[in-house]
């Protein structure tokens, strides 16, 4: 018998609240697997397929597309009457919004609505603050490769917005092949869950997205057994199956029947093997809490699986308001349970 404890709200007004929140999170759930409002913030220097993915994944739900590049404090002066900051018109200023209204052009052959900003200051502040004032769904961005004592200077914008933004986050990093074909729906979405707290919101995101795009959806734990017995570990692995089966939304419709896998190992080497071998068109993480530390040894699990990707990798940091985490606990009697 699995023991499961439940975390009961008292008092109506908590009930209420609660009731409240949950549904924000399943609002914001539905914008993010089908969005209407995606941004991508571009440097104008990068060398992926970055804007082939931003169509084919504005395509894929009719969204609108907002293309902004960040520019540093120093093009700004305040000369005018009242005080105010500009944009200096430079030369450089000017090749930036041509290479943009370009890029604009590129996405409208596509059908595809888009419009070209400039903003003034760093990305990790102005972008945010931006999303969320044009009720931005998804931030698409590439990641450059740096590594060592520059990476730990100086970092990438995509690392930045990962830290910093509360809507997903997808990275086109340095190895992400380009889209076969604009607007092809997703085939095969996997979700790499560390089973904490946040996992039953990425499920649901995870869920949600395959279900629009009908496509597969594979939940992957990767244990690490060290220092386990051999009983320890075949206990670990029924218990992590026991808890992935219970993260699809009981009111998921899914023309698949999701694949639940618990594999042993390096978790960043697992993911990136099951992602080649599944030949997935997605790969969804939650975000980690970064530092100096994990930024100049690359130690961060996602770090390493967005450098090294094959496909995009959508990041999610939390839900706002979400209550996920005081649905349901599974405590140590399910692991006892399992020997009876």
């Amino acid at each position: 018998m699995v023991t499961v404890v439940y975390r009961m709200r008292m008092h109506s007004g908590n009930i209420s609240f609660g009731i409240v929140r949950d549904v924000m999170a399943k609002n914001a759930i539905a914008r993010w697997s089908n969005p209407e409002v995606i941004l991508v913030a571009t440097t104008l220097l990068e060398d992926h397929p970055l804007m082939r993915y931003a169509m084919s994944q504005a395509k894929l739900s009719n969204a609108s597309v907002l293309l902004v590049h960040v520019m540093p404090p120093s093009y700004s002066i305040t000369e005018d009457n009242f005080g105010s900051h500009f944009l200096l018109p430079s030369p450089t200023v000017q090749v930036i919004r041509a290479k943009l209204d370009q890029a604009v052009k590129e996405f409208q052959r596509e059908g595809i609505l888009c419009e070209s900003i400039v903003l003034k200051g760093f990305p990790e502040e102005e972008i945010p603050l931006f999303v969320k004032s044009k009720s931005v769904d998804r931030v698409i961005v590439a990641t450059r490769s740096m590594s060592g004592v520059a990476r730990l200077i100086e970092g990438s914008v995509a690392e930045k917005l990962i830290d910093v933004l509360e809507v997903p986050v997808c990275v086109i990093g340095r190895r992400t092949l380009a889209p076969a074909a604009f607007g092809t729906p997703l085939g095969r979405v996997l979700l790499a869950t560390s089973l904490h707290s946040t996992s039953s919101m990425l499920a649901s995101f995870a869920s949600a997205l395959a279900e629009v795009n009908h496509a597969h959806l594979t939940l992957l734990h990767v244990l690490v057994s060290e220092g386990m017995s051999e009983q320890q570990f075949e206990v670990a692995q029924l218990v992590a199956r026991r808890r992935l089966s219970t993260l699809v939304p009981n009111e998921s419709r899914h023309r698949f029947s999701p694949l639940l896998l618990v594999r042993e190992g390096d978790p960043a080497t697992i993911i990136l093997e099951e992602a080649g071998s599944l030949s997935a068109d997605i790969v969804i993480l939650g975000s980690p809490h970064s530092s100096t530390t994990s930024r100049l040894f690359s130690s961060s699990v996602a770090h390493r699986v967005v450098l090294e990707s094959k496909c995009p990798v959508i990041t999610i940091k939390s839900v706002p308001g979400s209550s996920v985490e005081e649905i349901h606990e599974v405590t140590r009697a399910e692991t006892l349970s399992i020997h009876s």
